[in-house]
């Protein structure tokens, strides 16, 4: 977690959820070779300078300690019993909303009160974003999401009409979702951020649109990012009346899916939440 500057003397600060896989990743410069700073470095100097207000960012982690099981965020269906995972009963889901979270706004709760609830994701992380925004509909205000490995409506990958080859095989999802060669939709559907937001009921719908999206992607797809995931989720989220505050999707002509390019979304992402 990182407290902002003169946490003891501020009357006011806002709140942000970064999401990736391990929470090492938004604080090492070494994540991958592409960084000169690191995501929280980039938050304090925004900070320091008076670009943005004060924030208060956490950074669950999600995966295992060796970062090889990923759950998502999600209740995993298959955590394991190796205690020296890190990943304990595996029920991540209900450790964020009923513990994790709720802990939080008590913990700081006068200086939160009239601060914005955020979300700020990168990949699976933008997923998990996506998923706290939909299937815990009301509590953000902004959602920000780097190049997110989005669901396909009933996991039908719509450039081909085939079945997603990640969400459905992909065995790095084992630990979240089961034994690909078992992996149903039914069993996907609960967690598909789309389909939240297709098959809500109308008051569930009012309280997803209760928050402003942002979302950035890669420059390329496939192997190189996620440009078609990020297009498609953001059509769900038009056409349901939900508000995109990004009209382009590729963050720009070169961007990767690295660190680099994400630290970069995530200064872009904060500085227009708090021009609005």
């Amino acid at each position: 977690m990182y407290e902002p500057p003169g946490l003891r003397h501020l009357r006011e600060m806002h709140l942000l959820y970064l999401f990736r896989g391990h929470e090492r990743e938004f604080v090492y410069i070494d994540e991958d070779e592409s960084r000169s700073t690191t995501t929280i470095e980039d938050i304090d100097a925004l900070i320091s300078a008076g670009d943005i207000p004060p924030v208060l960012a956490v950074m669950p982690g999600l995966t295992s300690l060796d970062g090889r099981k990923h759950t998502t965020g999600i209740n995993a269906d298959n955590p394991g019993g190796d205690v020296r995972d890190g990943l304990g009963t595996g029920n991540f889901w209900d450790f964020l909303v009923d513990d994790l979270m709720p802990y939080i706004e008590a913990r700081y709760q006068k200086k939160l009160t009239g601060g914005l609830r955020i979300s700020c994701g990168f990949s699976l992380g933008g997923y998990t974003t996506a998923l706290i925004s939909t299937a815990f509909p009301g509590y953000l205000d902004h959602a920000g999401v780097y190049d997110g490995l989005f669901m396909y409506d009933d996991q039908r990958d719509t450039r081909s009409d085939t079945t997603d080859e990640v969400w459905m095989k992909s065995p790095v999802l084992d630990t979240a979702y089961g034994p690909a060669e078992s992996r149903t939709v039914k069993q996907l559907s609960p967690w598909n951020p789309a389909e939240l937001i297709r098959y809500a009921d109308p008051l569930a719908l009012e309280e997803i649109q209760e928050t402003m999206f942002w979302i950035r992607s890669a420059a390329g797809d496939g192997e190189k990012g996620n440009h078609d995931r990020s297009e498609y989720f953001t059509s769900v989220l038009r056409s349901n009346g939900i508000t995109a505050g990004f009209n382009r999707i590729p963050l720009h002509p070169e961007a990767l899916h690295d660190w680099h390019w994400n630290d970069r979304f995530v200064k872009l992402f904060l500085k227009n939440v708090f021009e609005l």
